[in-house]
C-alpha cells in the first residue's frame, strides 16, 4: 500500500517477499507511546481492533489507547416528562412522547470517528427508543429501535465543527430508565474517510510499548498484519517525512497524507555542486541573466522492499529529512538510485537539494 509501515494479509508475511527472504536489517522505529504512521482499507464502521504479538507470539488488544476521551456531557430537557438530569447522567421514571434530551455543544474533528457506548440494560422498551447526532440543526447520524443493539454506536464526521450534539429521545410514553446512565463518548486517534482509515503516528498516553512486536489489525473481514518494530530511543536517527495534499499511491488520504519513519542514517554532503546559468552568449561569452547554485546532499540508508516503494512515490509529494543533529532539508530536485539489494534489504541513496539552501542570482534584462 506504498507506506512505510507496510502491512500484510498473512500472518507468515515472509512468503509474499523474494523466495531468500532472511530477515529486516532495520527494524521499523517505535516509541513506547506511539508508532510510525499506518493505514488500512476496512469497513465504514469503525469497529477494529488492534494488537501487538510479542516474539514469543502473545497477543495483547491495544484497541481502547487509540481512543480519546471526549468532551463531558451535560444534559438539558426539552419536554415535560419525568426526568431528572445530574449532569453527564440522566433518568426518568415516565416520558411523554416528544421529550428529548440533549448535550451541551461538543467539538469533534473530521475523520475522527466518534464513539458513544449506551448501557441499554437501563432501558425499558428499547425498540422505541432513539439516539441521534445533530450538526446544527441537521442530523448526520440516526440509531433508532434498540431492540437487540449492543449500546455501541459509531459516527465518523466529514467535517470539523463545534456545533455538534447528541439527542436522545422516546417514541412511547411508557418508556423508563430504570437507573441513572449515561452515554460514554470517546473521539478516535485514528483517522478514517469511507474504507480507509489510518494513525498519524500520535503519542499515545500509557500504551506501554515494549521490546520487539509486530501489529495486527482486524476490521470486519480483513486481518493484516505488519512487519517487526522495535521499540528504541529515535535520538541518533534521521527523519524522513513525505507528505502531500493529494492521495498516496493511489490510497485514499482525506486532506492528503503524511508518513515518516526513522532511519539509522546520515545526511553528507555530496562531492558535487549543481550551477545552472541562464542567458545568452555573445562572442563566446555567456552574458548572464540569471544563475542558480546549490549544494548536492545525499542520504545513504537501508532499506525494504516495501520501503523502497514508498519512496518511488513519495517523490510526488513534498520531502523532509531532520538528521540526527536537528537540522531539517526541505528536499528538492531529489534523485533515487537503484537499490544494491542484500536478500531484501538494500542500500539506497537519495540525492537532493535543500530548498532553504539554494542560491539565485539574476539581473534586470534591460542591462543585456
Amino acid at each position: 500500500m506504498n507506506s512505510f509501515v507496510d502491512l500484510y494479509t498473512d500472518a507468515d508475511y515472509r512468503v509474499i517477499n523474494r523466495d531468500y527472504y532472511a530477515s529486516t536489517w532495520e527494524m521499523i522505529s517505535a516509541t513506547s507511546d506511539a508508532m510510525m504512521p499506518f493505514q488500512w482499507i476496512g469497513s465504514s464502521d469503525a469497529n477494529y481492533t488492534i494488537s501487538v504479538i510479542d516474539t514469543d507470539g502473545n497477543e495483547t488488544d491495544k484497541t481502547t489507547y487509540f481512543w480519546e476521551d471526549s468532551t463531558t456531557l451535560n444534559w438539558t430537557l426539552t419536554g415535560t416528562g419525568s426526568w431528572t438530569i445530574i449532569g453527564p447522567v440522566y433518568g426518568c421514571s415516565s416520558t411523554v412522547s416528544g421529550d428529548y434530551i440533549t448535550t451541551d455543544p461538543i467539538t469533534l474533528t473530521a475523520n475522527k470517528t466518534l464513539r458513544m457506548t449506551v448501557d441499554t440494560s437501563e432501558y425499558s422498551g428499547l425498540q422505541y427508543w432513539r439516539l441521534r447526532v445533530y450538526k446544527g440543526a441537521v442530523v448526520v447520524y440516526n440509531k433508532d429501535d434498540w431492540d437487540g443493539w449492543d449500546g455501541i454506536a459509531y459516527y465518523t464526521p466529514e467535517e470539523t465543527g463545534s456545533d455538534y450534539t447528541i439527542v436522545i429521545d422516546v417514541d412511547n410514553g411508557g418508556e423508563t430508565v430504570t437507573n441513572y446512565t449515561g452515554v460514554s463518548t470517546k473521539e478516535a486517534v485514528i483517522e478514517g474517510s469511507g474504507n480507509y482509515w489510518w494513525y498519524d503516528g500520535s503519542s499515545v498516553t500509557s500504551i506501554g510499548l515494549t521490546d520487539i512486536f509486530r501489529l495486527k489489525i482486524v476490521h470486519a473481514s480483513y486481518t493484516y498484519y505488519s512487519e517487526w518494530m522495535c521499540v528504541q530511543s529515535l535520538s541518533g536517527k534521521t527523519k524522513l517525512k513525505i507528505s502531500s495534499s493529494f492521495d498516496y499511491g493511489g490510497i485514499k488520504y482525506a486532506d492528503g497524507y503524511e508518513q515518516y519513519t526513522y532511519k539509522s542514517a546520515t545526511v553528507r554532503r555530496s562531492p558535487r555542486a549543481d550551477v545552472e546559468i541562464t542567458g545568452d552568449k555573445l562572442n563566446g561569452e555567456i552574458v548572464r541573466e540569471k544563475t542558480t547554485t546549490a549544494v548536492r546532499y545525499i542520504l545513504k540508508m537501508k532499506v525494504t522492499e516495501a520501503e523502497f516503494e514508498a519512496l518511488v512515490h513519495g517523490i510526488n509529494g513534498t520531502i523532509e529529512i531532520t538528521d540526527p543533529d536537528g537540522k531539517t532539508y526541505d528536499a528538492v530536485n531529489v534523485e533515487l538510485t537503484d537499490p544494491t539489494w542484500y536478500r531484501t534489504n538494500g542500500i539506497v541513496e537519495l540525492s537532493f537539494n535543500d530548498g532553504n539552501n539554494i542560491n539565485i542570482w539574476s539581473r534586470n534584462n534591460s542591462e543585456l
